[in-house]
């Protein structure tokens, strides 16, 4: 086995896994084959640890979630020798119009190979004059040309679900790596906006320096593109930027109030409160609760520091009441391992039992959509005789 001196990222590692599973999708291989790689690659972007590390140093990959045995080994080879050989063989018999389109996981292949047929063209250039022009939702419709806006996207944003994911990772990096003895994730994350283009993490530590230097490392390198004394703004492989803003005991409240809230939410608490900088320098808020108490202000969960009335609500005590987990009384789509889903209905039952449902509903693709293993009528019965009997002794939850 030839032997790679380079130091690979968990970005290049992860995108070589990507590829593979793009062309394996037009290869008719097995879903779940395709998936796996996919979610492989995904954790590897939002792994701090760099897995070309893990893998030199002969670590057991398989302790990540995402990361199989049957996974592993293209991992280890991709270290080792640079390359993936399954890669490139499918790469030597793909076709150009495939070629170009295999670095782009989030574009379906079987679509976007339907519009290169239609309209003549070959490359993802092709696809960006097509999208300007308005050929692609004129002919296949909005939401076509909905995806393939979104697939050729240079990922510079995630999506809230994936950043709960992502978030964790970093949290423990920079507490258990980087020597931060807080960290607590703040702004877009922490008002779950729908799309996080930059996330942010407000830190406590005596030594920033050495913080900055160890975040420099994480996923085996990530850029640094500013520092300052109490600010560090890093690009992170697996697509936002990542701001870590220090703070220290003494104002830790007003930070997180400072650094969560949307710029009109700030303009309308600055209106009120005055500058947050002479705050800072003048007062104490360890607590976010105490800078409330001392504007004669309820709380403002974060969800709602967005700029609309929450100030005046909240100096007036008439705030509405979040919804919580605790209020989701069931899920009403949930795939099962009859169509691609992973776990039997039993299990799923059970898991929502445990979380305290009422019901749930199950909805497996039906046999028109074969690519997801869509379930037969005929199966479709058994299973529906299936839940009946399972209803029968199930407790405090229905399916």
């Amino acid at each position: 086995m030839p032997n790679n001196t380079q130091v690979l990222t968990n970005a290049e590692i992860a995108d070589k896994l990507s590829a593979l599973a793009q062309l394996l999708s037009m290869e008719k291989a097995n879903p779940y084959k395709i998936k796996a790689y996919r979610r492989a690659a995904n954790t590897i972007r939002g792994l701090g640890d760099s897995v070309d590390e893990l893998v030199r140093s002969n670590a057991d990959l398989t302790v990540y979630a995402g990361i199989g045995e049957a996974i592993s080994g293209p991992i280890r080879e991709i270290v080792l020798t640079g390359r993936l050989a399954s890669l490139e063989k499918l790469r030597s018999n793909a076709s150009p119009e495939l070629l170009s389109i295999s670095t782009y996981p989030r574009l379906d292949p079987k679509r976007v190979l339907r519009i290169f047929k239609k309209l003549q063209i070959s490359s993802t250039q092709g696809l960006h004059q097509a999208l300007e022009n308005g050929e692609i939702e004129r002919i296949f419709g909005p939401r076509m040309d909905q995806h393939v806006r979104q697939g050729l996207v240079q990922t510079s944003s995630i999506l809230l679900y994936h950043a709960h994911d992502l978030v964790p990772l970093i949290e423990a990096y920079l507490l258990k790596r980087a020597g931060a003895t807080r960290a607590e994730a703040v702004g877009d994350y922490r008002r779950r906006v729908e799309v996080i283009e930059e996330l942010s993490f407000v830190v406590e530590t005596g030594a920033f320096d050495e913080l900055i230097a160890a975040m420099e490392r994480y996923g085996g390198r990530t850029p640094l593109l500013e520092s300052k004394n109490d600010l560090a703004l890093f690009a992170l492989s697996s697509g936002p930027l990542l701001r870590i803003n220090l703070a220290d005991s003494t104002n830790w409240g007003l930070s997180l109030i400072w650094r969560t809230g949307s710029g009109a939410h700030l303009k309308k608490l600055v209106a009120i409160t005055g500058s947050l900088n002479r705050r800072e320098a003048n007062s104490s808020f360890a607590t976010e609760q105490s800078f409330y108490d001392s504007f004669k202000m309820v709380f403002i969960e974060p969800e709602l520091r967005e700029g609309l009335d929450e100030v005046q609500q909240a100096r007036r005590g008439t705030l509405p009441i979040p919804i919580t987990q605790g209020d989701i009384q069931g899920d009403l789509h949930m795939h099962t391992k009859a169509s691609d889903g992973s776990n039997s209905i039993e299990q799923m039952a059970a898991a929502a039992q445990d979380a305290g449902y009422a019901y749930i509903g199950i909805s497996d693709h039906s046999q028109s959509l074969k690519i997801a293993d869509g379930v037969s009528e005929e199966a479709l019965w058994t299973q529906i005789r299936k839940i009946d009997k399972l209803n029968k002794h199930l407790d405090g939850i229905r399916t």
